[in-house]
């Protein structure tokens, strides 16, 4: 029997060392199964629109879908590269992959897997964020300290905003007027004003890796690898609110609207932390598979 489809509330976690993906039931705060995928699980992008979640494999250089009615893979697409980082365009036709050692996004249909366009970038790609009319594409590119901006009607970079050092992940807010870049070697969140491109530095915690924005882009949520927690962090006053210490080694993390709670994968304890995001409290773990990674958009949103 088919488990119940997206629709219902699920998060995809990759798990890099066990080559598979937990399915959590976000009503619950249990994992309901485990998708077997390709070699060392890394990036993720889930769609409700397509009931579908697409996988980058870094090591086994391929992309997995899995149907999210059923949780089984239904396909793995090869690539001549490393892919890393997953993002969709707001209407889900598209799958923007970055390749982490070939310095270039490839643009893949979701329909048929067919790769559509591809441009190289900077020094190893790695978060994406696509702004919500669909016509700007954001890459953080690690070892050049900016992030590319390319322009998805042509697909070619139109310009590069500096920001901290080594950053990795990114995240944009709902409205499209800011976009957070993590630099993991400063210890630092940049904050891009999307009208100007004009930027911000706050400090965060040790070793920063990814980030999520509330739905109302109040307060963004920063993973601190290295610190073992969560910076909170009050966008009105561009400071740290609140840490939250979380399980070892937090990555990915997301923010669910459906019941106002941050998750984040932890990689050294292979498990993912539940935050209410009301009160900012640790309220569950939940133990999935072997380094647990997240990259992405692990939990499902609705096309635009």
């Amino acid at each position: 029997m088919a488990l119940p489809c997206w629709a219902d509330g699920y998060a995809y976690i990759t798990n890099q060392g066990s080559n598979d993906v937990s399915v959590i039931d976000l009503k619950n705060n249990r994992v309901l199964v485990n998708v077997p995928v390709g070699k060392s699980p890394v990036g993720v992008a889930a769609s409700s629109k397509l009931s579908r979640v697409f996988i980058s494999n870094v090591d086994g250089q391929s992309i997995s879908v899995i149907d999210s009615t059923t949780h089984k893979m239904i396909s793995e697409t090869p690539i001549d590269g490393s892919p890393v980082g997953l993002v969709l365009s707001p209407d889900h036709t598209r799958l923007y992959v970055a390749d982490w050692f070939e310095d270039r996004i490839l643009e893949l249909d979701t329909k048929n897997m067919a790769l559509l366009r591809q441009v190289k970038v900077e020094k190893a790609p790695a978060g994406m964020a696509v702004s919500p009319d669909g016509k700007r594409l954001y890459v953080a590119n690690r070892d050049s300290n900016d992030v590319a901006i390319i322009d998805t009607q042509d697909f070619h970079v139109s310009s590069r905003v500096a920001v901290g050092k080594h950053p990795f992940g990114i995240a944009i807010d709902e409205a499209g007027d800011w976009l957070y870049v993590v630099n993991v070697q400063e210890n630092s969140l940049t904050a891009i004003s999307l009208e100007n491109n004009k930027t911000f530095t706050i400090a965060v915690g040790e070793h920063p890796y990814c980030a999520a924005v509330s739905p109302d882009g109040r307060v963004v949520y920063v993973s601190n690898t290295q610190g073992d927690s969560i910076s909170v962090i009050d966008m009105q006053h561009m400071q740290v609110v609140k840490t939250i210490a979380v399980g070892g080694f937090p990555e990915g993390i997301n923010y669910d609207k459906s019941t106002h709670q941050v998750y984040v994968a932890n990689w050294f304890d292979n498990s993912v932390s539940v935050i209410n995001a009301l009160t900012h409290q640790l309220v569950a773990t939940i133990p999935t598979g072997t380094q647990s990674r997240a990259f992405g958009q692990f939990i499902a949103e609705e096309a635009h």
